[in-house]
């Protein structure tokens, strides 16, 4: 769905209301947490990182693997941008159709691997690009071609970029010089082959296929950090869990876009309502992949808070308000008993 684009005085306005809205909602929040409930409680306010400016509609924010940076896109993903952690030094990579769908950063959090799209009248045309995350230079990996139906992937975190085209998977050397490849050892990714969840290696071998709802069609699956299990959303119904090996599927309930917390137990993810042409409402929840601990980040009956992201230390989550376009992070707190090995 298209963002709506806020005139300026709107814009002042909308950005007082909905910080307004939002500090009192997380004052809530707080309250029913309290320090003696488990799971994730939030400990402060948010405060907003980017955006909100008249022509700087950001949205989809990610951290960069050392939680230096977080990466953003704006309204239709056009372009890819770049801020500190603390809000300083926001810089654009690109002001490229679709580089910000979808986009993953390399282990080193170095650079930022996306696809991006060029329009030769009717035909849509996709690239695999990577971006240097400090000065945006940009090495194409790909050719252009009318068919890439997945996004790439890094295949090894660094150096090998994985690519689904027409004839399977690609694994491409990507030419970038990389100081540290310990980082690279263990890395894995997954992506989606004839309608098949699919878990791979570095070097572009299979190690799991996952199918857990035959004739569903899965979207959003994530890997969690330890690897042991992943996370995906189905089309028109639920959030699941499940481990890589295709045990313990778990129904997390209605919810989209689905990403872990750095203990591989907690996941956060929205809610969203719709009339059919645009939003309606939206908030964040938090939950554990066994289905336990479900809490409501946020409960804003008029801002629409979406597309969370969680630090690499589990110390904040980012997330955007839509009507606003801006980008905001808040701080919490996971309980560790919560996420104890004999609970999973």
């Amino acid at each position: 769905m298209r963002a709506p684009v806020v005139s300026g005085a709107k814009l002042e306005n909308l950005r007082g209301r909905n910080m307004r809205r939002i500090l009192a909602a997380w004052l809530v929040a707080c309250l029913v947490a309290g320090p003696v409930e488990a799971g994730v409680r939030v400990i402060g306010q948010p405060r907003k990182l980017a955006g909100g400016e008249e022509g700087l509609h950001f949205m989809r924010p990610i951290w960069s693997p050392d939680g230096s940076m977080i990466a953003f896109t704006c309204e239709q993903y056009r372009g890819l941008w770049v801020a500190n952690s603390d809000g300083s030094g926001l810089h654009q990579l690109t002001d490229e159709p679709a580089a910000g769908f979808g986009f993953e950063w390399s282990a080193d959090s170095k650079a930022i691997l996306t696809r991006v799209a060029q329009y030769r009248g009717p035909l849509r045309y996709n690239a695999a690009k990577i971006f240097d995350a400090l000065t945006g230079e940009a090495v194409q990996v790909t050719e252009y071609r009318t068919r890439m139906p997945e996004l790439p992937h890094w295949s090894d975190g660094l150096r090998r970029i994985a690519v689904l085209g027409a004839g399977g998977l690609e694994i491409v050397d990507s030419g970038r010089k990389v100081e540290d490849v310990r980082k690279a050892v263990s890395h894995r990714f997954c992506y989606q082959r004839r309608g098949v969840m699919v878990i791979a290696r570095a070097d572009g071998q299979t190690e799991a296929t996952l199918d857990p709802l035959p004739g569903a069609r899965y979207l959003n699956e994530v890997l969690s950090p330890d690897g042991k299990r992943m996370v995906f959303e189905v089309l028109g119904g639920n959030l699941y869990s499940v481990n890589i090996d295709g045990t313990g599927l778990t129904d997390l309930g209605r919810g989209h876009r689905p990403q872990w917390a750095p203990d591989s137990y907690h996941l956060v993810y929205m809610v969203t309502e719709d009339d059919g042409h645009r939003f309606t409402a939206a908030d964040i929840y938090c939950i554990a992949a066994d289905g336990s601990d479900r809490k409501a980040i946020t409960t804003t009956a008029e801002v629409l808070e979406m597309n969370p992201s969680w630090s690499p230390d589990g110390r904040w989550i980012a997330f955007d308000v839509l009507d606003e376009g801006a980008i905001y992070v808040v701080p919490v707190e996971i309980d560790k008993n919560a996420a104890g090995e004999g609970r999973r």
